[in-house]
């Protein structure tokens, strides 16, 4: 006989036939009158067919043999079992109200749910972490609270991602109303730092060892349990006092945060990486975000990125050197950006035109060191034929691109009335001054709410020089010949 059959059925075997037991003896019972323990005594007494039911459900084959054969085990089973119902904590659940409650215990407040243990035991099966199966007998709350805890505890060496760890942490401690074996979850999100990826696992990191442990620190009560957890925590971390502990893991954090961004593959990581620090109350390190944005900038496709891009960012934070990569790849593609778009795209343009690329070009006039690197980023952007002799030039460019995204089609169909007015919020300084003169004419003669037609865009755009070996979109200029026939 092995040493299970010898020693009898696990107490979580026994809680799953008490649980049948109650689920029979809850059958047709008034509402709000609860099964007691004196219940069970005389059930389990009463020698009732349908415990037998329970055993063949919850017994193993080996012990349901002995249980028909053996009168010594027979007894040993009955003597545990009583043993047990009499050790359960009271009130005890009903089962097919805790079961019903599961879908609607999320609504609850907490201060409420802990009032009613059913709604309690159904919220703990409502809040399970994702992945987390545990079969939980429906019998004694107090129980099901420590089988819930030590069972997560027990999973925390194989947590594959700090975000798993955190679900686990957080779980006892809100949900459990327990304190989490603060040394192990310590342990294991250190050994886990070390493979951060995605802001996701910085976020986790952060709440856990940042916010959530040194919270349950202060809470702790005096006492040698609590001293023998401040030495351990010492031992793993070098710090043992809560707001110190809080402190070191936030510069931790931060320093993991500014490597992701170094290393940032796209906007959304970026976008990510700078909310964490406003909400850690931290400013991100503004030199390599902007540094990381330009690099970014190179390569973004502005018609699937450019909205989030000019809505998510705040360019203001951006140093010359990440706005010398972003303005160029923005202006660029501006007409494309608003192609087919709402007019909502053309109004984020015009503020991103007017706040962040006007100001930025007319500090680079100080600054002429840098401007071949704005017209080689342009040229990169549309086209390496295109030529640009100065900043003056490209400016007219970059204007020649926002008065084609304001004449574009969507404007015309939707909103021909504010065209004119769009165009002359533009700075005159950079409009060529044929442009400038054409533009006049048309407000002198046509008033600033006249309905702009497509003679008018037509108009407007011949006022503009021709470009000078054009290739955006593939287009060439016509050849001499062409003109003279």
């Amino acid at each position: 006989m092995s040493g299970k059959q010898a020693g009898g059925p696990s107490p979580k075997a026994l809680m799953t036939v008490v649980e049948g037991m109650l689920i029979d003896l809850g059958q047709g019972r008034e509402p709000g009158k609860r099964v007691t323990k004196e219940d069970l005594l005389g059930y389990l007494k009463s020698g009732s067919r349908k415990l037998n039911l329970h055993f063949l459900r919850t017994l193993s084959k080996d012990e349901i043999s002995l249980l028909r054969r053996d009168p010594a085990f027979q007894e040993k089973l009955y003597s545990a079992l009583r043993e047990l119902i009499i050790s359960l904590h009271q009130p005890l659940l009903a089962p097919a109200r805790v079961k019903s409650l599961i879908r609607e215990a999320a609504t609850y407040p907490v201060n409420e749910v802990r009032r009613d243990p059913d709604l309690w035991a159904a919220r703990l099966l409502a809040f399970l972490p994702a992945g987390v199966q545990l079969p939980l007998p429906l019998v004694d709350l107090r129980y099901i609270l420590a089988l819930t805890r030590k069972s997560l505890e027990s999973r925390v060496p194989a947590a594959k991602s700090l975000d798993e760890l955190d679900s686990y942490y957080l779980y006892i401690e809100r949900e459990l109303g327990l304190t989490p074996g603060l040394e192990i979850f310590i342990n294991k999100a250190l050994e886990l730092s070390e493979n951060i990826r995605d802001p996701g696992d910085i976020v986790a990191f952060y709440r856990l060892l940042s916010l959530r442990i040194p919270e349950t620190l202060k809470e702790l009560p005096l006492s040698p349990e609590k001293d023998r957890i401040l030495l351990a925590i010492k031992a793993l971390t070098g710090f043992q006092e809560a707001e110190a502990l809080a402190t070191e893991f936030k510069k931790r954090t931060m320093k993991k945060a500014d490597e992701l961004m170094k290393n940032a593959r796209s906007y959304t990581d970026l976008y990510e990486l700078r909310f964490f620090f406003s909400q850690i109350g931290e400013r991100s390190n503004r030199k390599l975000l902007s540094r990381k944005a330009g690099e970014l900038a190179r390569s973004v496709n502005i018609r699937a990125q450019g909205y989030d891009i000019l809505t998510r960012f705040d360019h203001q934070e951006l140093e010359e050197d990440g706005l010398l990569n972003l303005v160029p790849a923005i202006m660029a593609r501006a007409e494309i950006f608003v192609l087919n778009a709402p007019l909502r795209y053309l109004e984020l343009l015009m503020d991103f035109y007017l706040e962040t690329v006007c100001p930025f070009l007319r500090r680079l006039k100080n600054e002429p060191e840098k401007v071949p690197r704005l017209i080689q980023n342009f040229k990169r952007q549309v086209g390496l034929l295109n030529i640009y002799r100065d900043l003056d030039h490209l400016a007219q460019v970059m204007q020649r691109k926002i008065v084609l995204a304001i004449c574009g089609p969507q404007m015309l169909a939707k909103a021909p009335e504010r065209i004119l007015s769009c165009l002359t919020r533009l700075p005159p300084e950079f409009y060529p001054p044929k442009v400038m003169q054409a533009l006049r004419t048309m407000i002198r003669t046509k008033g600033s709410g006249y309905r702009f037609t497509t003679g008018d865009v037509l108009l407007l755009l011949a006022a503009y020089p021709p470009p000078e070996e054009e290739a955006e979109e593939g287009v060439k200029p016509p050849e001499k010949h062409e003109k003279q026939a």
